[in-house]
């Protein structure tokens, strides 16, 4: 399907307009179908070709056919999300740029990645949105050359880190995460004292999330009182 150029932006404002009153929550995934698909609210889809079939993730219904400039996939949601995640694959594409970007008011946008160079076989990407973000966009900046497909968008919810139990075995503190995120980072911090204020908090331990339990280790405790803290650290 396409438009004229006149078309493309006021269908654009228009979808801008919309955004801003319909918000997924989170978690939120859309595997397809993707040209005559239904999304729910806070999901816009513009300009796409007929889908690439099966598509790149276990639904089978579907891959996005980003085949024109300004073609896009806008997700506007209910944050802060942990992470974004989706599959991707460039189809004869050359010379063009295609972005992922991520905003909080849905008019200021920075990327979370640029394709110049889509890799030729499907492949799962993670990116990690900034805790202010509420908007994720998948846009066809500029075509050359060949067009991009992409399926199986997943956006997580930000899981706050929350220390379930301290233990303390063979002279090692271990904090134990009930939840993580994926990928993310976090990281286990000590200090002396939190009186008075500021708290001097120093670095024991950093692991990556797996999606489940998590553990993080202090190995040395050599203070007679510590006080324990868990931050997500994540880039």
């Amino acid at each position: 399907m396409r438009f004229t150029a006149t078309g493309r932006v006021w269908l654009f404002a228009a979808l801008a307009v919309t955004g801003a009153l319909a918000q997924v929550p989170l978690p939120a995934a859309w595997t397809g179908p993707w040209q005559y698909g239904a999304p729910p609210d806070g999901w816009f889809f513009y300009g796409l070709g007929v889908d690439y079939t099966p598509g790149y993730d276990s639904g089978n219904d579907g891959a996005a056919k980003f085949d024109g400039t300004g073609d896009h996939i806008a997700i506007h949601y209910a944050g802060p999300a942990g992470t974004l995640s989706y599959w991707v694959k460039g189809l004869t594409f050359s010379g063009g740029v295609f972005r992922v970007e991520q905003s909080a008011d849905g008019l200021e946008w920075t990327d979370l990645a640029v394709y110049v160079a889509p890799p030729t076989n499907a492949t799962l990407q993670m990116h990690f949105p900034a805790p202010a973000t509420r908007h994720i966009r998948f846009l066809y900046a500029e075509k050359v050359h060949g067009n991009v497909g992409i399926d199986g968008i997943s956006i997580g919810a930000l899981v706050y880190p929350v220390i379930e139990s301290l233990a303390v075995t063979g002279g090692v503190v271990r904090a134990a995460l009930a939840e993580s995120t994926t990928g993310r980072t976090y990281a286990l911090e000590h200090a002396g004292a939190i009186a008075p204020a500021p708290a001097q908090w120093l670095p024991c331990d950093t692991q990556t999330g797996t999606g489940g339990e998590l553990e993080l280790r202090d190995p040395a405790p050599a203070d007679t009182v510590r006080f324990y803290r868990v931050r997500d650290v994540t880039p």
